[in-house]
């Protein structure tokens, strides 16, 4: 697939598989799984629909799972050296947790950042410590 080859609304180098209804954290919503076009991987989900108002907003956008992606560049002119990288995960990496509620709200209003969601994880493990 070349850069220009792809839809709006899609991501490259993938495939978008049939819609169908799934139970998530945040509530029902209509999905459709997210395939890696080179290996047939499943890296994450497009949401569709959503069956309550206040989830609507997700509608359009994609949940990849960071631990299935690879960061590659090959468009027209084939792989270029050292381009096949996985993204960095050391053990202290703080990772986006799909299964987070807070979570996915902030990463879906486009205020996810590690130091968030570490300064939020430490809250919900000490709740009686003041960790300002």
């Amino acid at each position: 697939i070349s850069a220009a080859s792809f839809e709006d609304g899609d991501l490259p180098n993938t495939l978008t598989h049939k819609p169908q209804p799934r139970q998530l954290v945040t509530g029902a919503h209509t999905v459709s799984d997210i395939s890696c076009r080179s290996c047939g991987s499943v890296l994450g989900w497009k949401y569709v629909d959503a069956a309550q108002d206040s989830q609507k907003y997700k509608i359009g956008k994609f949940m990849l799972e960071a631990k299935r992606t690879v960061k590659e560049k090959v468009w027209d002119h084939g792989l270029e050296e050292d381009s096949a990288m996985e993204i960095g995960h050391n053990d202290g990496d703080i990772e986006f947790d799909s299964q987070d509620e807070d979570e996915c709200e902030d990463l879906f209003s486009g205020m996810w950042t590690p130091e968030l969601a570490a300064k939020r994880r430490k809250r919900r493990a000490y709740p009686h410590v003041d960790l300002s």
